[in-house]
């Protein structure tokens, strides 16, 4: 009997300690609980949907893009006007930014649409880019860019370039009909 106490209470112990580890502000847990919710739009997209063939890419930039292995994507539509049901999911999408082992980078706005940009690594190569994108009109996107020492200096450079890459516009459709 007390073998069998003992054994409960280590199992509980346990299970205790595995269900407080759990980050509830990291992103990855707000990807899981939040995607299969009817109100979001999840994509996971691989960097290598886009065809760099006509692209003129320096190494540099050949290594930028390298070392970007997915965008994964999440989505909250206003609904009907429901401002309120947006504020609180806003809320909780930037409480996920204010977890210390996220450094913002920068925070802006432009035509009316405010951005967060924080990373996961340090000064020189970054593991995660996490980009979150809001309007009142039309709700917010959460994207996270990840990859391998990628370096914010080269993919700077890449993005420019990416305007003449040809892109499999399928996935990148449904986020733009979603908010239409």
């Amino acid at each position: 009997m007390k073998s069998q106490l003992r054994s409960i209470i280590t199992i509980l112990t346990l299970a205790l300690f595995f269900v407080s580890c759990k980050d509830e502000n990291s992103i990855q847990t707000y990807f899981v609980d939040h995607k299969e919710q009817p109100e979001f739009l999840s994509l996971d997209l691989s960097a290598k949907m886009i065809d760099l063939s006509k692209a003129d890419l320096s190494p540099e930039q050949k290594e930028a893009y390298n070392s970007v292995k997915k965008l994964d994507v999440l989505a909250y539509r206003v609904n009907d006007g429901d401002i309120i049901a947006y504020e609180q999911e806003l809320q909780k999408a930037k409480k996920v930014l204010n977890n210390d082992k996220y450094e913002e980078l920068m925070e802006f706005k432009d035509n009316g649409i405010s951005f967060k940009i924080s990373t996961i690594g340090n000064e020189n190569t970054v593991d995660e880019f996490l980009v979150l994108a809001n309007s009142k009109e039309m709700g917010f996107t959460f994207v996270r860019v990840i990859g391998d020492e990628m370096k914010p200096e080269q993919l700077v450079k890449l993005i420019t370039e990416l305007q003449h890459a040809d892109v499999d516009n399928n996935q990148l459709n449904q986020l733009f009909n979603y908010f239409k």
